[in-house]
Protein backbone atom coordinates (compact mmCIF):
# COMPACT_ATOMS: atom_id res chain seq x y z
CA UNK A 1 0.00 0.00 0.00
CA UNK A 2 3.05 2.46 0.62
CA UNK A 3 4.30 2.06 -2.97
CA UNK A 4 1.41 3.48 -4.75
CA UNK A 5 1.96 6.82 -2.88
CA UNK A 6 5.35 6.65 -3.26
CA UNK A 7 5.66 6.48 -7.04
CA UNK A 8 3.09 8.80 -7.57
CA UNK A 9 5.50 11.59 -5.33
CA UNK A 10 8.52 10.43 -7.75
CA UNK A 11 5.77 11.03 -10.65
CA UNK A 12 5.08 14.51 -9.70
CA UNK A 13 9.12 15.20 -8.90
CA UNK A 14 9.77 14.00 -12.08
CA UNK A 15 6.77 16.23 -13.72
CA UNK A 16 8.55 18.92 -11.99
CA UNK A 17 12.04 18.52 -12.45
CA UNK A 18 12.45 16.98 -16.01
CA UNK A 19 11.12 20.49 -17.89
CA UNK A 20 14.42 21.84 -16.58
CA UNK A 21 17.33 22.42 -18.43
CA UNK A 22 20.69 22.74 -18.59
CA UNK A 23 22.49 26.55 -19.98
CA UNK A 24 24.59 25.74 -22.83
CA UNK A 25 28.52 25.50 -21.64
CA UNK A 26 30.76 28.15 -22.75
CA UNK A 27 34.35 27.39 -23.41
CA UNK A 28 37.38 29.73 -22.28
CA UNK A 29 40.61 29.80 -22.94
CA UNK A 30 42.75 30.52 -19.13
CA UNK A 31 46.20 32.07 -19.63
CA UNK A 32 48.15 31.94 -16.36
CA UNK A 33 50.03 35.13 -16.56
CA UNK A 34 51.59 35.54 -12.65
CA UNK A 35 51.63 34.05 -9.15
CA UNK A 36 52.20 35.51 -5.50
CA UNK A 37 53.90 32.88 -3.11
CA UNK A 38 54.40 32.45 0.43
CA UNK A 39 57.94 33.00 1.50
CA UNK A 40 60.07 30.52 2.33
CA UNK A 41 63.68 28.91 2.60
CA UNK A 42 62.88 25.34 1.62
CA UNK A 43 63.20 26.17 -2.08
CA UNK A 44 63.34 29.21 -4.67
CA UNK A 45 59.82 29.51 -5.96
CA UNK A 46 58.90 30.82 -9.38
CA UNK A 47 56.68 33.64 -9.46
CA UNK A 48 56.75 33.60 -13.50
CA UNK A 49 54.72 30.53 -13.42
CA UNK A 50 53.15 30.43 -17.25
CA UNK A 51 50.12 28.17 -18.63
CA UNK A 52 47.84 27.41 -20.51
CA UNK A 53 44.12 25.29 -20.42
CA UNK A 54 40.89 24.91 -21.51
CA UNK A 55 37.68 25.97 -19.00
CA UNK A 56 34.47 24.39 -19.58
CA UNK A 57 31.37 26.20 -17.88
CA UNK A 58 27.85 25.33 -16.95
CA UNK A 59 25.30 26.64 -14.74
CA UNK A 60 27.81 27.37 -12.45
CA UNK A 61 29.74 24.36 -12.78
CA UNK A 62 33.26 24.59 -14.13
CA UNK A 63 35.94 22.00 -15.55
CA UNK A 64 39.12 22.69 -16.39
CA UNK A 65 42.72 20.98 -17.46
CA UNK A 66 46.26 22.37 -18.89
CA UNK A 67 49.81 22.43 -18.43
CA UNK A 68 51.68 24.83 -16.39
CA UNK A 69 55.26 25.44 -14.83
CA UNK A 70 54.51 25.35 -11.13
CA UNK A 71 56.05 26.95 -8.10
CA UNK A 72 59.50 25.08 -8.71
CA UNK A 73 59.87 25.34 -11.76
CA UNK A 74 58.96 21.90 -13.33
CA UNK A 75 56.07 21.99 -16.25
CA UNK A 76 53.33 20.39 -14.87
CA UNK A 77 49.48 19.39 -15.33
CA UNK A 78 46.39 19.95 -13.61
CA UNK A 79 42.65 18.73 -14.06
CA UNK A 80 39.69 20.04 -11.59
CA UNK A 81 36.39 20.56 -10.96
CA UNK A 82 34.77 23.04 -9.42
CA UNK A 83 31.52 25.53 -8.48
CA UNK A 84 31.06 29.23 -8.76
CA UNK A 85 28.20 31.43 -7.14
CA UNK A 86 27.47 35.05 -9.26
CA UNK A 87 27.14 37.12 -6.19
CA UNK A 88 26.86 40.46 -8.12
CA UNK A 89 25.67 41.15 -12.13
CA UNK A 90 28.01 43.48 -13.66
CA UNK A 91 27.27 44.74 -17.16
CA UNK A 92 29.85 42.85 -18.79
CA UNK A 93 29.10 39.62 -16.71
CA UNK A 94 28.57 37.90 -13.26
CA UNK A 95 31.34 38.73 -10.04
CA UNK A 96 31.68 34.54 -9.31
CA UNK A 97 32.86 33.12 -5.67
CA UNK A 98 33.65 29.79 -5.71
CA UNK A 99 36.19 27.27 -4.95
CA UNK A 100 37.92 24.03 -6.98
CA UNK A 101 39.60 20.55 -6.24
CA UNK A 102 41.52 18.41 -8.67
CA UNK A 103 45.24 17.12 -9.15
CA UNK A 104 48.36 18.38 -10.03
CA UNK A 105 51.92 16.83 -10.26
CA UNK A 106 55.61 17.43 -10.12
CA UNK A 107 56.15 18.92 -6.70
CA UNK A 108 58.81 17.32 -4.53
CA UNK A 109 56.06 15.23 -2.37
CA UNK A 110 55.39 11.91 -3.99
CA UNK A 111 58.74 11.83 -6.11
CA UNK A 112 57.17 14.23 -8.39
CA UNK A 113 53.51 11.67 -8.58
CA UNK A 114 49.92 13.46 -8.19
CA UNK A 115 48.96 15.43 -5.65
CA UNK A 116 46.10 17.24 -4.58
CA UNK A 117 44.45 20.20 -5.69
CA UNK A 118 42.63 22.96 -4.11
CA UNK A 119 41.60 26.54 -4.20
CA UNK A 120 39.00 29.45 -3.99
CA UNK A 121 38.63 31.22 -7.10
CA UNK A 122 37.42 35.09 -7.81
CA UNK A 123 36.23 35.75 -11.39
CA UNK A 124 35.56 39.67 -12.16
CA UNK A 125 34.23 40.26 -15.60
CA UNK A 126 36.29 42.56 -18.01
CA UNK A 127 34.52 42.47 -20.87
CA UNK A 128 31.68 40.18 -21.95
CA UNK A 129 34.56 37.61 -23.31
CA UNK A 130 37.51 38.48 -21.33
CA UNK A 131 37.50 38.00 -17.49
CA UNK A 132 40.65 38.22 -14.48
CA UNK A 133 40.58 35.17 -12.40
CA UNK A 134 42.38 35.01 -8.78
CA UNK A 135 42.86 31.96 -7.72
CA UNK A 136 43.69 31.49 -4.05
CA UNK A 137 45.61 27.57 -3.45
CA UNK A 138 46.46 27.01 0.14
CA UNK A 139 49.94 25.15 1.26
CA UNK A 140 49.48 21.51 1.59
CA UNK A 141 52.32 20.34 3.96
CA UNK A 142 55.75 19.20 2.08
CA UNK A 143 53.07 18.97 -1.12
CA UNK A 144 52.32 22.82 -2.43
CA UNK A 145 53.22 26.08 -1.82
CA UNK A 146 50.56 28.86 -0.79
CA UNK A 147 50.05 31.01 -3.73
CA UNK A 148 47.68 33.74 -5.17
CA UNK A 149 47.24 33.47 -9.05
CA UNK A 150 46.20 36.18 -11.49
CA UNK A 151 44.96 34.64 -15.13
CA UNK A 152 42.97 35.75 -18.02
CA UNK A 153 39.94 33.67 -19.29
CA UNK A 154 38.75 34.09 -22.93
CA UNK A 155 35.48 33.12 -24.14
CA UNK A 156 36.00 31.57 -27.35
CA UNK A 157 32.97 29.65 -27.45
Amino acid sequence: MNALPRSCWLLLLFAFVAPVRAADPTWHLNVQAYSFHEHTTQDYLWNTTPGVGPIRRQDNWLLGAGIFRNSIGRWAGYGYGGWQYPVFQFANGPLRVGGIAGVTHHYHFNDGGIVPLAAAVVTVPITKSIALDLVGIPRIKNATYATLNLSVSWRFR
